[in-house]
């Protein structure tokens, strides 16, 4: 029972220190900027499961102008279409210059029982405030 707790304060810690940092994790996907203006191409998205809870996601993203900040947050759905989880933060950057690839790796969790099905994949160019999605300049879904 002791080793239990550990572990589960170890994941906890490790979700916390990648929630603050940012990072990102990816699957089979379809593809829409949206959004006014998006100028990022995004290839290469990857998800794999790490198991208990945790799943990587990768990208690769090319801009095509200058932003002065970048992030990706995670909406992960059941099979049913439900929201099990969100994680905001994922991964961001600052100062991206146009042309520069940039290889994205972050690490999204799905805390409890679920089992997610889809995950979708949102880039902003401006912090996501809790909810809206409608400024997102890269949206990408992923089945699982």
């Amino acid at each position: 029972m002791k080793n239990k707790g550990i572990i589960t304060l170890a994941l906890l810690l490790v979700v916390g220190v990648v929630l603050v940092s940012g990072c990102t994790d990816s699957g089979s996907s379809t593809d829409s900027s949206s959004g006014s203006g998006s100028s990022l191409k995004v290839s290469d998205v990857e998800v794999v499961s790490e198991g208990y809870g945790m799943y990587k996601v990768k990208a690769t993203i090319m801009p095509e102008k200058d932003y002065s900040y970048l992030e990706m947050v995670l909406i992960w759905y059941d099979a049913s279409g439900a929201i099990i989880e969100k994680n905001p933060m994922v991964w961001n950057i600052n100062d991206v210059k146009s042309g520069k690839t940039l290889k994205v790796t972050g690490n999204g969790y799905i805390s409890g029982d679920e089992k997610p099905a889809k995950v979708d994949i949102l880039i902003f160019d401006s912090v996501f405030s809790g909810g809206d999605e409608s400024g997102a300049i890269y949206k990408s879904s992923v089945t699982l």
